[in-house]
């Protein structure tokens, strides 16, 4: 047995449920925080969230399954239009911003893609 086919069984579904919310949650966190209490990180923030919307968008996608893609980067993008949206209204000195929601985006399809390839591998074994 390879590390494919294991991908594809019902634990391995449950476990990439278990990481959207864990991502979720701390992509939430780092959100509400007041900027300056935010780690250094040296990348541009529209990086930072592509990368994270990309692991959200990879963990979604792969728990909803192959066929359910679409669903995933909607989940995805709208868990990020409200947090920006909880940014301009939790009096934090953040605001919501339409660019951080196009990172949003694109970080959402990549980690879709990277799902969807994953989970396309995982089923051909």
């Amino acid at each position: 047995m390879n590390i494919l086919s294991g991908l594809n069984t019902l634990l391995a579904r449950r476990l990439a449920g278990l990481a959207s919310l864990l991502v979720a949650a701390a992509i939430a966190i780092l959100s509400v925080l007041p900027g300056e209490d935010l780690p250094e990180v040296h990348l541009s923030d529209k990086v930072e969230h592509a990368i994270a919307y990309a692991v959200l968008s990879a963990c979604t996608c792969f728990w909803l399954g192959r066929r359910r893609i679409i669903a995933g980067i909607m989940v995805t993008v709208g868990f990020g239009a409200l947090l920006e949206i909880v940014q301009a209204l939790a009096g934090t000195g953040r605001t919501a911003s339409l660019l951080d929601e196009a990172a949003n985006l694109v970080g959402a399809c990549l980690g879709a893609g990277l799902a969807w390839m994953v989970a396309k591998a995982a089923s051909a074994r």
